[in-house]
């Protein structure tokens, strides 16, 4: 059975589930702060004010907790992407929400320290990456490949493979703050200048797959 199984399988009672957001919760401090071999059950536990016992009986082990960690990460990062905002939004307004959306996460300090110490303990355990890419940035390009496959069926935009249209999109937004502030740089973008850095690469996006 799976960590999601797992957790579905339990989550019938409102008690049960007020358990496992505290647990969640908790082991996203944990993990946030001090990395996946850094972490303890016990000390995620001890945050949470549950027993160790019951964070094993609902998750069974510290990987399968920090897979669900990951993914709720995801779901958060995916709200900006999911197809529904087509039927209110245009393309253009819906990748301008999500650039910045990319942006602001991207900056945030919590995840920076995630990032570096997630990327250090890969050395050491290679599952940990395999982990995290499976759960988190590959779900998040899957699902603006979905996005744009339905931008792509309606006719508005023209692309022979969707997943590096997703992978450009991405690279365009980001650029090389990713690699500034792995090494160290302190980059922070106000509102509006994450606004016009939204809107020139999604216009460069758009300009490539227009028909």
């Amino acid at each position: 059975m799976t960590s999601t199984e797992i957790v579905k399988e339990r989550t019938d009672r409102p008690s049960s589930q007020r358990k496992i957001a505290k647990i969640l919760a908790a082991a996203r401090t944990e993990f946030f702060a001090n990395g996946f071999a850094g972490s303890s059950i016990e000390a995620i536990a001890a945050l949470a004010e549950v027993s160790k016992v019951t964070v094993y009986s609902w998750f069974n082990s510290k990987e399968n907790l920090f897979v669900e960690v990951v993914k709720a990460e995801c779901r958060h990062m995916s709200e900006s992407l999911v197809g529904d905002n087509l039927k209110t939004k245009t393309l253009r307004e819906t990748l301008i929400f999500a650039a910045e959306n990319m942006l602001t996460a991207l900056m945030d300090d919590e995840r920076i320290r995630f990032d570096r110490i997630l990327a250090a303990e890969v050395n050491r355990d290679p599952k940990i990456g395999e982990y995290f890419l499976e759960n988190g940035p590959r779900v998040l390009l899957q699902n603006l490949g979905d996005l744009l496959k339905i931008s792509q069926e309606k006719g508005e935009i023209q692309i022979a493979d969707l997943t590096a249209s997703a992978e450009m999109f991405v690279s365009l937004v980001m650029g090389r703050i990713d690699l500034f502030l792995r090494y160290g740089e302190k980059i922070k973008l106000t509102t509006p200048q994450k606004r016009e850095r939204a809107k020139r690469a999604v216009d460069a996006w758009m300009l490539i797959h227009q028909k």
